[in-house]
């Protein structure tokens, strides 16, 4: 039965590993305002699909959020922003918006999974939060590429 809360997920979890003590955060990919958009990212988590996501640097700044290290855990949340499994970032790394990497590309799972239609279709994700800060996406606009891994499942 799934965790009724981030919390108790997170206890779950805590009583199989080492981890004590540790801390964790909640989190889902997409627009928490279109839940059929995160509950698709989160699916493809979950079926092992997608296990990389890239960010401009400015959405951690502008919202003042902690960019994510290595070793971090997420309780990850579905479209119903329900728990239903942890995370632990395994790569976290700033490189510039053209240096992000087929492979990496590929592990994000958008698109058809190449660099050309990553760099297309991010292109149009990332151009109106940054023109929002007054920023514009070019070859060096710093982005936080980050590798994850499912780590525990609530089912």
């Amino acid at each position: 039965m799934p965790a009724q809360s981030a919390e108790q997920l997170w206890k779950a979890y805590n009583e199989t590993t080492d981890t004590n003590g540790t801390i964790y955060q909640t989190r889902w990919f997409g627009q928490q305002s279109n839940p059929a958009e995160v509950q698709a990212l989160t699916d493809g988590i979950l079926a092992g699909t997608q296990t990389a996501t890239t960010t401009p640097l400015d959405d951690y700044t502008a919202e003042r959020v902690a960019i994510p290290q290595a070793g971090d855990y997420n309780v990850l949340l579905d479209g119903d922003m329900k728990p239903v499994a942890i995370l632990k970032t395994v790569v976290s790394e700033l490189i510039p918006f053209y240096r992000v990497s087929a492979e990496h590309a590929y592990h994000e799972a958008v698109g058809d999974r190449t660099l050309a239609d990553w760099r297309k279709i991010k292109t149009a994700e990332f151009t109106p939060n940054l023109e929002a800060h007054d920023r514009k996406l070019d070859a060096d606009t710093p982005m936080v590429s980050e590798v994850f891994e499912v780590v525990y499942r609530a089912d």
